[in-house]
């Protein structure tokens, strides 16, 4: 008699709907969900894994299922919120070039936008990540340079050409929308209103536009 294989008895067992896979995203995505919200509340160094994992309602072997660390947690965390805002920002600037408009506008508005519908996301990137550790300041390096590339994808197409200037004025200015940022986080005790939103916008529009157009006038 012929036995079919039909493989780990665990293997294809569903719960909930979802395999083994599903789930293992499934806690993935609720850890760092948590964290976001955790982090940006009560900071890096008074959130502990436990913390993570209880609010999750997940178990400590999930965590480390996914993460080696709580610094590996908020490095993924961190990444994810910065690939979120660089690709609404791409978009934006994707769009602008479909319809032949100046990008300098949408592009600041839409990163703007994103970021400040959540607060919890300027406080994880610019009002905790600093200080928590090497291995995320060099994090931050790397994000601000990809910023500054995308800056200068803006720029080129108000017809700025690209040199070596422009690329160390791009990560100029991006560091200086970070800083604007983390002052606006300090000022509103962690907690910006839609006014702080809509002032933060026209400062940075303001700030990029006005860099461009001396770069451009010498």
């Amino acid at each position: 008699m012929t036995v079919k294989d039909t493989g780990s008895p665990r293997a294809g067992r569903r719960i909930h709907g979802l395999d083994a896979a599903e789930r293992a995203a499934q806690r993935r995505q609720l850890l760092l969900h948590t964290a976001l919200e955790l982090f940006s509340q009560n900071g890096f160094s008074q959130t502990s894994i436990e913390a993570l994992c209880q609010t999750a309602y997940v178990g400590n072997k999930a965590f480390y299922e996914n993460f080696a660390t709580k610094e590996d947690c908020y490095l993924a965390l961190f990444q994810r919120c910065t690939s979120d805002l660089l690709n609404v920002a791409t978009a934006a600037l994707e769009e602008a070039d479909a319809d032949g408009s100046d990008p300098t506008d949408g592009v600041v508005r839409a990163f703007v936008g994103e970021m400040m519908a959540d607060p919890r996301i300027p406080i994880v990137l610019f009002g905790q990540a600093a200080g928590v550790s090497a291995a995320i300041e060099r994090q931050r390096r790397i994000n601000r340079r990809e910023a500054a590339s995308l800056l200068n994808s803006v720029w080129a197409r108000s017809g700025l050409e690209r040199t070596s200037f422009s690329d160390a004025m791009a990560v100029a200015v991006i560091g200086g929308i970070f800083d604007l940022v983390a002052d606006l986080l300090d000022r509103s005790g962690g907690a910006p209103s839609a006014h702080d939103a809509s002032q933060l916008e026209g400062e940075v529009l303001s700030f990029v536009s006005a860099v461009r157009t001396g770069m451009m006038a010498s």
